[in-house]
């Protein structure tokens, strides 16, 4: 096998370009994209090699590809964020199918996975009805000699992570704060843990010049009226997609009067539901549309910010904007998330956030925060999950090591 002495950096999203992009500058240099063009079985997934192809060639970037790669290139340093697999039926995967359609799933159904994740931490459905036939294999001690882990936000929850099958995968794990930190030394104690904050929100435009890439993007929008983000994540259990787009609508679209809002649907359900978007813009929302749109810009640009679930709210919190949670009428959904322990469920105790039949209340807030400025409470609540900012210099010195 072919060793290449460089820094090789595994993508299987257009959205991870941006991820990588700040941190790329300032502490890799130059790098090798290795593009994922493996085909997968899981629905949003099922073009997702092509589309980033495309992507990368719209783009003019300079790539090569994981299925003429692997098994014969072995890259020096290599980043991932631990999305790509293979797909393998073994004799364990097929047993684990076996177990979870049938026991798991009826540990599912007579809701006894509270009492297992009390007893054992662990609810043992498996996958449950929702389960593959196959068992998914990282590629990354195949295609890198040093591994590294690279975060992809604090959508996490504290029980589940990090992963039992990343610990023989990477040699190191990149986190953006003391959260997903003390998580993996906890549970991971021989590996190197480096915190590196949110690199694709540091270097951050100015508000009036991340407003004005708004307005050239949306030439249509009333400069007049100040700008919420609403930035809904892709909510689902095992399969099952839950709905917390169309149920808010109602009560969203009540605030396009006064306000613009700038809606950014997650790429997974763009797949799943091509016709959203241009619903969306049919109603009057600014719809944003790019697929690797620099993020920054729009939290930077926005007056404030409505989120749900996941990695959003904690880069809310990172940029210290003005927040506002949308919960989901969903109780299956916000049981399994309790029973998880998910990070971003703790903000939830400490900002606004509101349920379907709160829409009166929602506006009023809304209203009011967008008028008054806290910026010590939104400084303290950054401090508290991320603690002071990071300097890259000793990460740039460990890379540098790698790399000789």
């Amino acid at each position: 096998m072919e060793i290449i002495n460089k820094v090789a950096i595994l993508i299987s999203w257009p959205r991870e370009l941006d991820m990588f992009s700040e941190f790329s500058k300032n502490v890799l240099g130059e790098v090798v994209i290795i593009a994922d063009d493996f085909i997968y079985t899981r629905n949003e997934r099922l073009e997702s090699g092509k589309s980033l192809v495309n992507f990368l060639n719209k783009k003019k970037i300079d790539y090569v590809l994981l299925s003429e790669v692997i098994g014969k290139i072995k890259y020096k340093v290599l980043l991932s964020t631990a999305e790509t697999y293979q797909e393998k039926v073994t004799f364990y995967s097929y047993f684990k199918y076996i177990y979870s359609i049938s026991i798991g799933s009826t540990i599912e159904r007579f809701r006894l996975s509270k009492f297992f994740v009390r007893i054992i931490s662990h609810p043992l459905t498996g996958d449950g009805r929702y389960a593959k036939k196959f068992r998914k294999y990282p590629v990354e001690r195949i295609l890198g000699i040093n591994t590294i882990k690279y975060p992809t936000g604090l959508d996490i929850n504290k029980l589940a992570y990090p992963k039992r099958q990343w610990k023989d995968v990477f040699d190191i794990y990149l986190c953006h704060s003391v959260i997903d930190y003390n998580l993996i030394v906890e549970k991971f104690s021989e590996v190197k843990c480096i915190r590196i904050g949110y690199p694709k929100y540091e270097n951050l435009p100015s508000v009036k010049y991340a407003k004005n890439i708004i307005y050239n993007d949306f030439k249509s929008i009333d400069k007049s009226k100040q700008l919420i983000l609403w930035m809904p994540t892709i909510v689902g259990i095992k399969g099952e997609i839950i709905d917390n787009i169309n149920v808010w609508l109602p009560i969203i679209t009540r605030l396009l009067a006064k306000y613009n809002v700038l809606i950014s649907v997650h790429p997974k359900l763009m797949v799943l539901n091509p016709e959203m978007t241009s619903y969306l813009a049919k109603l009057g929302f600014l719809v944003n549309m790019k697929k690797a749109r620099n993020l920054s810009v729009l939290y930077q640009a926005s007056d404030l910010v409505l989120c749900d679930y996941g990695a959003s709210v904690l880069s809310a919190v990172y940029m210290k904007k003005k927040l506002i949670l949308l919960n989901s009428p969903s109780e299956k959904y916000i049981n399994w998330r309790e029973e998880r322990k998910y990070v971003d469920d703790d903000v939830r105790k400490e900002v606004s956030a509101f349920n379907l039949n709160d829409g009166v209340d929602l506006i009023k807030q809304i209203n009011n925060d967008i008028k008054y400025n806290n910026i010590s409470k939104r400084n303290s609540l950054k401090e508290r999950y991320f603690g002071k900012d990071c300097e890259y210099k000793n990460t740039k010195e460990i890379f540098d090591k790698l790399i000789k």
